[in-house]
């Protein structure tokens, strides 16, 4: 979802050729048409760009484009790893993505970029966030820009953790000592987690496809998750579990669910609208 709450991105497979789509209201339009598969969109918090990974050149590196559709893609990085984007901090100074690494999985890393531009700030290299022999996906920053929610096996099940957002040594040059801690926020597996607006709250999704949400308090530079709640199920492609789709669910700043659903022509599909959900 775009941060006005008035767009999804989505990326759409057409006659074999996997390229992003602006759904906007009743308009659906065409944003990349490169032959390579351009995948996993992500807004800038100002709306007005789109990033995303495509192999066109034979690597998934990261590209970015004006979200009008207007004017070419720029590869923002690059490297030999695969790489994908999952979030841009809402000061729009870092892209958070994870890149594949052959000796420890998934890894976080972040790129400094220039919220005037959309672009990676020049001089601003790559820096790693979160590097261990396991394996780390699809962080998040928290709305108040404090911390980062992701998922990763270091128990043997996939969870969500949430650790304080410590910028790449690069970019926060001779800073203060970082802060450190670790909290599991799932109790039973977890994947794909996304923030509530308030930042009060995660939302994930559990092994069986539930929409799960846990409440969050901060207490100083200290987190405390609450007890995971079940929302409602859902029918997300493969459970939303395993297969690499990625992230299948969005949640708009009032609160409500975009899921995308695997629909039964057999029988007629409601729609479950959630909407002002508090944590107790």
């Amino acid at each position: 979802m775009a941060p006005d709450g008035r767009r999804v991105a989505v990326q759409r497979t057409v006659q074999g050729n996997t390229d992003l789509w602006l759904l906007d209201g009743a308009r659906t339009s065409r944003v990349t048409f490169d032959a390579g598969r351009d995948r996993f969109p992500i807004w800038s918090p100002d709306g007005r760009w789109l990033v995303f990974d495509s192999e066109r050149t034979g690597v998934r590196d990261l590209y970015g484009k004006d979200a009008s559709g207007a004017g070419v893609e720029a590869r923002l990085v690059a490297s030999a790893q695969t790489k994908t984007a999952t979030d841009w901090s809402a000061d729009g100074r870092f892209l958070l993505y994870h890149s594949a690494d052959l000796q420890t999985g998934g890894d976080l890393w972040a790129q400094e970029m220039d919220p005037s531009t959309g672009a990676a700030r020049a001089g601003g290299a790559p820096g790693t966030v979160l590097r261990t022999p396991f394996t780390e996906r699809w962080g998040r920053f928290s709305p108040d820009g404090r911390w980062v929610a992701y998922q990763s096996n270091e128990s043997g099940r996939t969870e969500i953790y949430v650790r304080p957002w410590t910028p790449p040594a690069a970019a926060a040059g001779a800073a203060a000592p970082a802060p450190s801690g670790q909290w599991q926020v799932s109790t039973a597996g977890g994947i794909t987690p996304v923030w509530r607006a308030d930042g009060q709250a995660l939302y994930y999704l559990g092994p069986d496809g539930a929409l799960m949400a846990a409440p969050v308090t901060t207490r100083g530079t200290a987190l405390a998750p609450g007890t995971p709640v079940a929302l409602f199920p859902t029918r997300i492609v493969g459970v939303g579990w395993e297969g690499g789709q990625g992230p299948q669910y969005d949640v708009t700043r009032d609160g409500r669910f975009l899921i995308n659903t695997v629909l039964n022509d057999a029988v007629a599909t409601p729609i479950t609208l959630l909407m002002n959900w508090q944590p107790k």
